[in-house]
């Protein structure tokens, strides 16, 4: 929902209200929702021809949940991408976007943009990795995302 710029409806004593996703997730099992709010709608940007997505996740084993995962969405500019959202997840208590990476990948800027993540994401550390190796990780699946990002949607 993050990197596909969504948006949630709630309705709660107060009536009902749309809350981008950037502005849903407050921290660890924490969201825009009060006490008596109900979630009753999930808004998501139709996809066109133009639009990129792209999403990898690094786990010890395959089902477990991810050490460090990259979910993105661009729209196609010719060679170029444009509206880049990077959200990553595993690297914080909410899903993080890499708004100074997403810059540098719509510039066409790569390297720039994993080392960017140095700026972007404080993964703590926990069981699963150091916050040194979950950013590390986190710049692989940036590569591999970029790549999925030059493909058209199918």
């Amino acid at each position: 929902m993050l990197a596909l710029a969504g948006e949630v409806e709630i309705a709660g004593p107060a009536g009902k209200r749309s809350v981008k996703a950037d502005d849903f997730f407050h921290g660890l099992f924490e969201t825009a929702l009060g006490p008596s709010d109900v979630l009753t709608a999930i808004r998501l940007p139709v996809a066109t021809r133009d639009t990129r997505v792209g999403f990898a996740e690094l786990a010890r084993r395959h089902g477990d949940y991810a050490m460090v995962g990259l979910a993105a969405a661009a729209r196609a500019n010719g060679k170029k991408l444009g509206d880049v959202r990077l959200a990553f997840f595993g690297v914080g208590a909410t899903p993080v976007r890499a708004r100074h990476a997403e810059e540098a990948l719509a510039a066409g800027d790569l390297e720039t943009g994993v080392k960017a993540l140095d700026r972007n994401l404080d993964p703590p550390d926990d069981v699963q990795a150091t916050g040194t190796v979950k950013k590390h990780l986190a710049g692989v699946l940036l590569c591999r995302v970029a790549r999925q990002l030059s493909e058209p949607v199918a």
